[in-house]
């Protein structure tokens, strides 16, 4: 629980307690960003990890070590999907895409592969994001990044800060 004070903001606040501004405002049922001084707000403290596992096309979300949920995946063709250890480094809504040949597209763009929201690792050209292909989930079908069906990094999105560590495994 964190009572708001003077100058507080639900972005400063996510910084100082390790979570994401998205799901502070889901939690206590904030719409605008709009919080007031002397308002007690639930936030959810803890350490998100994630574990994609190729052969399986699953990632295994954990809290402080403890099972939290599992997500159907798609991973990359050919195992092009790097394994080892990572990090969330930018979290994007409305992403753009860029082609490995440079070529960018808009989000909305027919050609444009990455869904609603994008979650870049800390690794050339890797990340975790939705799909306008559904069917390709649960598949090893992609270039090589981590794809879930938009509803699920929609919400991966709201509780996953920058800094969070995805391991990928064979």
């Amino acid at each position: 629980e964190h009572i708001v004070q003077a100058g507080d903001t639900l972005g400063e606040l996510a910084k100082t307690y390790g979570t994401t501004k998205e799901l502070i405002a889901e939690i206590n049922g904030i719409d605008n960003n709009m919080i007031r001084v002397g308002k007690s707000l639930q936030i959810l403290t803890g350490t998100f990890t994630g574990t994609v596992d190729k052969s399986r096309n699953e990632m295994e979300l954990r809290l402080n070590d403890q099972f939290f949920k599992r997500y159907t995946v798609g991973t990359g063709a050919d195992s092009s999907t790097p394994i080892g250890d990572y990090a969330i480094t930018l979290r994007l809504r409305n992403p753009v895409w860029y082609r490995p040949d440079g070529q960018s597209f808009a989000y909305g763009h027919p050609e444009n592969l990455l869904g609603t929201h994008y979650l870049k690792l800390n690794t050339p050209g890797i990340g975790l994001h939705g799909t306008w292909e559904p069917e390709s989930v649960g598949s090893q079908s992609s270039a090589g990044c981590v794809r879930f069906q938009n509803e699920m990094i929609e919400e991966l999105y709201k509780i996953l800060p920058e800094g969070t560590s995805i391991r990928i495994v064979d």
